[in-house]
């Protein structure tokens, strides 16, 4: 019990940036290891109605499948390079393409299958508000982070963020995630966890398929920044800017 205790009152987001494969092991659970990174695991498995028994035992076991990317440990801009390069570039090309086969098969399947064309507005929506998102990040946060980043390492202090505190954007990018993993957990839902109906076609199967990846390369952005690169901002600007 001792070593359950122990885990118990870690952080999700803790244990998942020591192993990110363990975010596969939280999706299946029902755990928010993003968003709601920062609760302990024996408050998340209460909120997700799991037996932390069975949790800390699937925690335990050796992993068999997947990866786990030591994000933790990467330089900060390499971090950031990371999220623009492969997140932010993921969402604007795979994004529109995602939508498209969901208006393929709900033109297919819509008559049977209703919940197609609520998927339609729900991702539509979401991928307006993603393209806002990411360019107050490229814009505003990320550039003058870049800059704390190279200061920190030179040995340079900076002048105050015209926003005051780098604390204010990453509030504003906070609630957006927030937004953002609400909408997809209702996705995932409102599409039976990605179930695949019997009536479906091959193009149905991959739309699914593609939808579960979309929405697992977002809750990867969405950790990296709330858990370990909005962290590092706040340290960095407190060591650089006088």
């Amino acid at each position: 019990m001792s070593a359950i205790n122990s885990i118990a009152q870690c952080t999700v987001a803790s244990i998942v940036n020591q192993d990110f494969a363990t975010a596969r092991i939280f999706k299946y659970f029902g755990i928010d290891f993003c968003c709601g990174g920062n609760t302990t695991l024996a408050e998340a498995c209460r909120m997700a109605g799991v037996d932390i028994d069975r949790v800390v035992e699937a925690l335990s076991a050796p992993a068999t499948e997947g990866y786990s990317i030591p994000f933790d440990s990467w330089p900060t801009d390499l971090l950031i390079d990371y999220v623009l390069k492969i997140h932010h570039r993921g969402i604007r090309t795979k994004g529109p393409e995602l939508l498209a086969l969901v208006e393929k098969v709900a033109a297919a399947h819509g008559e049977r299958h209703p919940e197609l064309y609520e998927l339609i507005d729900l991702l539509r929506l979401s991928l307006d508000d993603l393209e806002n998102h990411l360019l107050k990040e490229e814009r505003v946060l990320f550039p003058y982070c870049y800059e704390l980043f190279d200061a920190n390492m030179r040995g340079a202090t900076m002048q105050q963020m015209h926003c005051g505190t780098v604390a204010n954007p990453i509030r504003q990018m906070h609630h957006e995630h927030y937004d953002e993993g609400v909408r997809y957990k209702f996705i995932q839902k409102l599409m039976n966890n990605f179930e695949v109906p019997a009536d479906a076609c091959a193009s149905y199967r991959l739309m699914l398929a593609e939808l579960e990846e979309f929405m697992d390369s977002l809750f990867e952005h969405i950790h990296i920044e709330n858990n370990i690169l909005f962290p590092r901002f706040v340290v960095l600007e407190a060591k650089t800017v006088r």
